[in-house]
């Protein structure tokens, strides 16, 4: 049966275990060292030389005691460098797009790059990198709608949050090395409250709002639970080491003194300070001197509690070491306000989880549960691959694809996908809109030689090229192109829809269609032709006739409508504004007639000659001839500009006027003149002309 071994690195000791699972987890032997000087502090190693030397002797223990070979452990990292993050981003596109799953990966990449760029802190004198150990997208949305899943979806805008959980670089290379430098191989990392509320709050009871308290050395971590799932993390850097800061201060020793000052449990005790006296303390002052500061520490941690669960949890469990601490039930119970029974100091032998060696105490817990995470392969395995020639470290949670590298590794999204070109915004009538630059190439990806995608399995030792992506043109627009992203004004022609045309004003000048635009330019568009103006543009002359002719040699002016024109169904005679969606109904009506222009009743009258026969004025009748440029036409016929006569159809004789006098009886005619001069009955008369007659 294959042993597992487990190693918590905490900031004042280092804790081993050797186990077996038999129903339960049997523990085969234990070792525990603290280390000689503080090599750790809150949590973090900034000695590792001597932590690898603890962890080493820790190990040897393990192997003289158990006869075996040690050569991989568990372990895990301390709580307080779990670090959570809300990132957020947005893709927008010039035109309505089908959205695949390369656009939610580079969406949801932007998202964490931006989740990313939270933990550089410009207030953070260090700089640390940061692994990416996972994320949950909190919600999509669609052109600003929320929706559950945007794959196979159609819009101009995708967006979404996300949460993002990181450890720094910096943490787990520090606990790598001191591996590395003990000669042990980490075979699974997990983070401690997590292995704690594991082992001590399984899903079962999760349905209970219980906090876990883990007071160390350097932090105190926090764990709840609460519906089923756990609610969250948190840590406050207050613990075990601020209660023995404060007995260095007041009794002046040295910090291992003070330590052992701490845990012992007489009831007077000895001591020499920094000056070398000799002196005793009474246990009861040494309570009096810490419960100030184990005060502050159950304060700090209430509060974090309270930030978390936003009311006191029904149920609070502490772990650790610092639980120990006297009073600190009493001082949970009072500051949050639940009664003491519900309060509890957990030791791993009042779990029943374990058998074998005898563990006593709450800080064996977490050891444990380390245990407990290896065997059900909850966590991490740190590995390195080479990534474009440079040793990469990430967690390997089971199965790590070329996509995880990336999102653990903090490479920028456009790395993959190629950077878009540079977009523009422009003031478009009030509203702005936004015009994408290109999209970038995609980059190639290359493992171990041979082409490779996203999705392309990994493993330790790998060897990954990444030939970026090639940054995409920046958007180039001109008013054309504004114009065909708009709604521009439109008519209805006899049945025919046209565009009404528009001028542009770029900053409140005319600008052509071919203008190229800049960032944050303002454009007006506008349409203003009128009725006869835009029928005009389109081959139809609607507007009224002149006609310039001379009738019988006076000079005449007609204005004529060839066309009707009906606007949204109401007969128009005059110019008018047109609008937006306006239906035109242009019919065409022709010239007038000859005689609609000379008059109907001027041509169906008789045409009269006023004569005088001796002396004597009479009217001849006669019919009417329109004459038009010298020839005789149907008053029917189109009328055309030229010159236009109205002549009798009959030319009256000398003859016709003895229609008109009176003649009786057999007469003869002795002599006729006409104007003064002799005629014949056969000669033409006209109007104004004088006629003598003489018979007898």
């Amino acid at each position: 049966m294959r042993e597992l071994v487990g190693i918590d690195v905490g900031t004042r000791s280092v804790k081993g275990l050797v186990g077996v699972y038999e129903d339960k987890i049997k523990v085969l032997d234990y070792s525990f060292r603290e280390h000689p000087v503080r090599a750790m502090f809150d949590g973090q190693i900034h000695n590792v030389p001597q932590v690898s030397k603890s962890i080493k002797l820790v190990k040897e223990d393990l192997e003289r005691k158990l006869k075996i070979k040690v050569t991989e452990s568990a372990t895990a990292v301390a709580g307080r460098v779990l670090i959570t993050k809300k990132g957020r981003a947005q893709l927008d596109f010039p035109t309505f797009t089908v959205f695949t799953q390369n656009h939610i990966n580079a969406l949801e990449w932007n998202a964490l790059y931006s989740a990313r760029g939270l933990l550089r802190s410009k207030d953070d004198p260090e700089f640390w990198d940061y692994i990416c150990v996972g994320y949950s997208v909190v919600r999509y949305l669609l052109d600003g709608v929320p929706i559950e899943s945007l794959v196979g979806q159609r819009g101009k805008s995708i967006s979404c949050e996300v949460i993002a959980t990181f450890l720094p670089r910096v943490v787990i290379d520090a606990i790598v090395s001191a591996f590395d430098f003990a000669e042990l191989k980490i075979s699974l990392m997990t983070l401690e409250p997590i292995a704690a509320m594991d082992l001590v709050v399984p899903p079962d009871l999760r349905k209970l709002n219980i906090a876990l308290i883990d007071i160390g050395a350097g932090t105190s971590d926090i764990a709840i639970s609460k519906d089923g799932s756990i609610l969250g993390y948190g840590m406050v850097p207050f613990a075990g080491d601020e209660v023995t800061e404060t007995l260095m201060r007041t009794l002046l020793v040295d910090f291992p003194t003070a330590e052992s000052i701490k845990k012992s449990s007489k009831g007077e005790i000895s001591f020499r300070d920094i000056l070398g006296n000799t002196k005793s303390v009474n246990r009861k002052d040494i309570l009096d001197i810490i419960n100030p500061t184990v005060e502050n520490i159950v304060l700090k941690i209430v509060e974090k509690v309270l930030e978390i669960n936003e009311r006191p949890p029904e149920v609070l469990i502490c772990i650790g070491g610092g639980s120990l601490t006297p009073y600190i039930r009493e001082l949970f119970s009072r500051i949050l306000g639940i009664p003491l029974e519900r309060i509890a100091i957990q030791s791993i032998d009042s779990l029943k989880l374990v058998s074998g060696k005898k563990l006593k105490g709450p800080e064996w817990i977490t050891p444990v549960g380390i245990l407990n995470s290896y065997l059900n392969k909850k966590g991490f395995v740190p590995i390195e691959v080479w990534v474009n020639g440079e040793r990469v470290r990430l967690l390997d949670t089971g199965i790590v694809t070329v996509s995880d590298l990336i999102v653990s590794s903090g490479f920028s999204p456009w790395l993959i996908y190629g950077e878009p070109g540079k977009g523009i915004t422009i003031e478009v009538n009030g509203n702005i809109k936004v015009f994408s630059g290109e999209r970038g190439k995609p980059a190639r990806i290359i493992v171990n030689g041979e082409p490779a995608n996203l999705d392309t399995r990994i493993k330790a030792g790998d060897e990954i090229e990444i030939i970026p992506g090639e940054r995409g043109l920046d958007a180039v627009i001109s008013v054309e192109d504004v114009l065909n992203t708009i709604e521009v004004p439109r008519v209805r022609v006899n049945g025919k829809e046209y565009e009404l045309p528009v001028k542009v004003l770029l900053e409140g000048k005319p600008v052509e269609r071919s203008t190229i635009l800049y960032d944050r330019a303002k454009v007006q568009i506008e349409s203003d032709l009128s009725l006869y103006e835009f029928l005009n543009s389109i081959g139809l002359d609607v507007r009224p006739k002149t006609f310039n002719y001379t009738l019988n040699g006076s000079k005449q002016t007609l204005k004529w409508n060839l066309y009707q024109v009906y606007l949204n169904g109401r007969l128009v005679e005059t110019d008018v504004d047109l609008k937006d969606k306006d239906i035109i109904e242009v019919r065409y009506v022709g010239p007038p007639k000859v005689v609609d222009v000379l008059g109907k009743g001027m041509l169906e009258d008789s045409y009269t000659l006023n004569i005088k026969v001796n002396g004597k004025e009479i009217d001849i009748k006669s019919g009417k001839t329109v004459i038009f440029n010298g020839k005789e036409i149907d008053p029917t016929s189109p009328f055309l500009e030229g010159e236009y006569e109205i002549r009798p159809s009959y030319q009256p004789i000398v003859a016709d006027v003895l229609n008109y006098i009176p003649i009786e009886g057999d007469v003869q005619f002795i002599e006729m003149k006409l104007n003064g001069n002799p005629t014949s009955f056969s000669s033409p008369i006209k109007d104004g002309d004088e006629i003598e007659i003489r018979w007898r």
